[in-house]
């Protein structure tokens, strides 16, 4: 099984907010003139294969590597590790991502090993700004699923919650909640806020801090980068902590063992264009 999860993508330059459909065509054309090759966080990064399958929607390869590591695999049927040589220039990680560039969602293969959404970030961020994208900042941002909600509710009392977002498509203003207000106030490319109750207590679960969250991690297209909640849950003797990194929205997919990256793309290609749809609400 493979999953894929969904992200929205948020990118700024020194103009402001990015042309995305634009902005995807440069990272393929790049790709197919194999001009897309960077060094991120010390990984080799390059884009190798895309895809068109629609007017918006575009599928991209990633790989990444290091040319100078041997890659250990796990070998299911022996229970043992094994070394594996490679060709010079040749790498053994790869994933794919399909960009809805009207949506500005995302949806992302997630396996191990893979390749990371913070090096996609990164990546995105270095290529954007060699091809003329001056101080390109990318984010990608979890789409949250309806379990994160649930769980925040089904907590008796709230202890702590800390909170990382990162400066929305537009403006800080798109949302109204007193995160964002301070950090428009204060000119901030991001926040981190956090709150603990008193001793004995528990913050307010109809107003303030755990609103502003729920209401931030409903939306497809959010600021959120992280968000950590501490409190009791019935019938656990201790504090129970909820990490929105844990309730990504995704979907699973059946992918043959030994599939062509044309092959996988296929296997995954139905789920992941429902998960990125069009949301006519999203702003963000």
């Amino acid at each position: 099984m493979r999953s894929v999860a969904a992200y929205s993508i948020h990118g700024r330059d020194a103009s402001g907010v990015i042309d995305y459909p634009e902005f995807v065509n440069v990272v393929a054309d790049l790709a197919s003139a194999r001009e897309s090759r960077k060094v991120v966080l010390g990984q080799v990064v390059a884009v190798t294969q895309t895809s068109r399958i629609s007017e918006d929607v575009t599928a991209l390869r990633f790989i990444s590597g290091s040319e100078d590591q041997v890659p250990v695999f796990y070998n299911e049927r022996t229970g043992s590790e094994e070394s594996v040589e490679r060709d010079e220039g040749v790498f053994a990680v790869a994933v794919w991502a399909i960009f809805n560039t009207t949506s500005r969602l995302v949806a992302i293969e997630r396996k191990r090993p893979g390749v990371s959404t913070a090096i996609i970030e990164r990546y995105l961020q270095a290529l954007g700004r060699d091809a003329g994208y001056d101080r390109l900042t990318i984010d990608l941002n979890q789409v949250t699923s309806e379990e994160f909600d649930r769980a925040v509710q089904e907590l008796e009392t709230v202890k702590k919650v800390t909170v990382a977002v990162n400066q929305p498509n537009l403006d800080w203003s798109d949302d109204s909640n007193e995160i964002h207000k301070y950090a428009e106030e204060s000119s901030a490319a991001s926040a981190r806020v956090e709150l603990v109750a008193p001793r004995g207590e528990g913050l307010s679960k109809k107003k303030g801090i755990v609103q502003d969250i729920l209401g931030l991690a409903r939306k497809k297209i959010s600021s959120l980068k992280n968000v950590v909640v501490v409190g009791q849950a019935p019938g656990e003797a201790g504090n129970k902590t909820i990490n929105l990194e844990r309730y990504a929205r995704k979907t699973q997919v059946e992918v043959e063992r030994g599939a062509t990256a044309f092959e996988e793309l296929d296997a995954i290609r139905e789920s992941s264009l429902e998960m990125i749809a069009e949301d006519e609400g999203a702003t963000a």
